[in-house]
């Protein structure tokens, strides 16, 4: 018995033709994308394989989509805008934990922290401006990925949040790499110690939302056929 592995489509007209007769055997379409892209094959060029096999089948080409980069350009400031208020209302956050730690557990070295009812003025305002932006914008963007299921898979959609994602996961890391520095010194302190638990839970907070949020797949369409007669 031969083990020789079927030569791989290394074309988008082999990958349409792996795809037909992939079809032609029976195979449902998802079945036939997930294997392509589990094997290694990039979303985008599945779907253009995709959208020329749907082409062929009816003879005409799809619908250009309404929008076009005026949408894109839309999508990107939405998302843009949501990442930066998520930002400035984290750090708001934990700047005002920061001021309730240093109130808590004063440095007998440094007692100066500046004015805390000014850093704390300064800091809820970020959070009461920051927030209800954030909060809307979030509501918009998953508004449009529930009417508008192909956004599921925006190119701006996975740049931006993997981009948010990255920034999170370095402060994360430098937050162990800080802590880890303080413990191998000697110098662990409980307010050091409660800073850095701040970072992690508001960080770790963001990470875990966020690695969901972008996993999220859309629910499936259901299809109702109505019948005259």
């Amino acid at each position: 018995m031969s083990t020789d592995l079927p030569p791989t489509p290394d074309s988008r007209s082999e990958l349409v033709q792996f795809i037909l007769l992939a079809r032609d055997r029976g195979t449902s379409d998802e079945f036939i994308s997930k294997l392509l892209r589990d094997y290694g094959w990039p979303s985008r060029e599945v779907e253009r394989a995709f959208f020329e096999v749907y082409e062929g089948l009816l003879g005409r080409p799809l619908p250009t989509p309404r929008g076009g980069s005026g949408e894109l350009a839309r999508d990107a400031f939405f998302y843009l805008l949501a990442f930066v208020t998520l930002g400035i209302w984290i750090q708001a956050l934990g700047e005002m934990a920061f001021i309730f730690i240093n109130h808590l557990i004063p440095d007998a070295l440094n007692n100066y922290y500046g004015d805390p009812s000014w850093q704390v003025a300064f800091a809820l305002a970020r959070l009461l401006v920051a927030y209800p932006v954030y909060l809307g914008l979030m509501r918009q963007i998953n508004r449009d990925l529930t009417t508008h299921r192909e956004k599921h898979f925006s190119g701006v959609r996975k740049w931006l949040t993997y981009l948010t994602l990255l920034v999170a996961t370095i402060i994360a890391i430098g937050a162990v790499i800080a802590f880890l520095t303080s413990f191998l010194r000697g110098e662990l302190t409980p307010r050091f110690l409660l800073k850095v638990l701040v970072v992690l839970v508001l960080d770790g907070g963001v990470l875990w939302y966020y690695f969901d949020w972008i996993r999220r797949k859309p629910a499936p369409k259901v299809l109702r056929l109505t019948v005259d007669g």
